[in-house]
């Protein structure tokens, strides 16, 4: 006769354990849980060792739900695609590990009620703060749940005036668009799109008062989202004798597809249009010829944003609202 054997349980690991193996408190282990404030370096790493032996993990719902820190941060970008926004979540992801914090990234697409979506359901998750770059059409309605610090980065949201770090995007255009001129450029067409956002109207509108300035004609297609629309905008003006001389990109993704048209219809660049981008982007300068570009500090505004953020989620709030950090401008071979 087979006698079935007992099923043992075997428990999970508790904190109790790891404090008594490790020889310190339940509130030294809920210290070294929540990031090892006031807990010493050698007394973190025997901690943090105990734990990785049993293999313990702590309860982040249930210590939420005690009003304890869940070490987690929400990260909505508009899309992982844009190296400008994988090169961001990077760089904070980057941040918060030097913090013991999880980062949950979501993707609006430039979506308002995808990104309500995905920020109900940070706050359901219960994290700590978030980092944001709004989509066109975000206003602060968005974040009247939230009982958490909220940074913008890249872009501010309109109607809020909360924390935000991105760059000189006016400044940046207009110093594009003044070495256009001084090269003696004459027809420069701004191509751009997503005019919703105060990022966008800022380039468009360094554009607009460089060339009146100028004395030029003020030539621009503000609707180029995509690779169709940027071609149907370029064929407007690349034909006929009124044609253009120069193109100022107003965004690193438009700018590759201003390229590949322009290569596709023969013209040659800098010879018959010279092309300059706000925003550089790989590849950049191995093209033929390689792009001009107007370079974001990408990781510095990533970063700051999240330092930003872990100083407000310790109650720390930063002398101005709005950090604003310089450009380059990096001239190639295309204009």
């Amino acid at each position: 006769m087979i006698r079935a054997r007992k099923k043992v349980k075997v428990s999970a690991p508790a904190l109790a354990d790891v404090a008594r193996i490790a020889g310190v408190g339940s509130g030294t282990v809920s210290r070294v849980i929540n990031g090892g404030k006031n807990v010493s370096p050698k007394t973190l790493a025997k901690v943090r060792a105990v734990m990785q032996e049993l293999g313990y993990e702590p309860s982040f719902a249930a210590r939420a739900l005690k009003g304890a820190p869940s070490n987690t941060i929400g990260l909505i970008v508009p899309t992982v695609a844009d190296p400008f926004f994988s090169s961001s979540a990077a760089a904070i992801q980057e941040v918060a590990g030097l913090h013991g914090t999880l980062v949950l990234l979501a993707a609006s697409e430039n979506d308002p009620r995808k990104e309500e979506q995905e920020v109900s359901a940070l706050i359901r998750r219960r994290v700590d703060g978030m980092i944001l770059a709004p989509s066109p059409g975000s206003s602060r309605t968005l974040l009247q749940h939230a009982a958490f610090p909220v940074v913008c980065f890249d872009r501010p949201m309109a109607d809020a005036s909360l924390t935000t770090v991105l760059a000189d995007n006016y400044g940046g255009a207009r110093v594009a668009v003044e070495h256009l001129v001084d090269r003696g450029y004459k027809r420069i067409l701004c191509v751009g799109g997503y005019g919703g956002l105060l990022t966008s109207q800022k380039r468009f509108q360094a554009h607009k008062d460089v060339v009146r300035e100028a004395g030029l004609p003020y030539l621009a297609e503000l609707g180029a989202e995509d690779f169709v629309s940027t071609q149907s905008a370029l064929l407007r003006h690349i034909r006929g004798a009124d044609r253009v001389d120069a193109i100022f990109s107003t965004k690193n993704t438009t700018t590759v597809c201003i390229y590949k048209v322009l290569k596709e219809l023969g013209v040659r660049i800098p010879g018959q249009i010279g092309l300059i981008g706000f925003d550089d982007f790989d590849l950049a300068d191995v093209l033929d010829p390689p792009i001009s570009v107007v370079r974001q500090p990408i990781t510095r505004i990533a970063t700051r944003a999240a330092e930003l953020l872990f100083d407000e989620m310790d109650h720390r709030k930063p002398a101005s609202a709005i950090t604003t950090l310089d450009v380059e401008l990096v001239l190639r071979g295309s204009c």
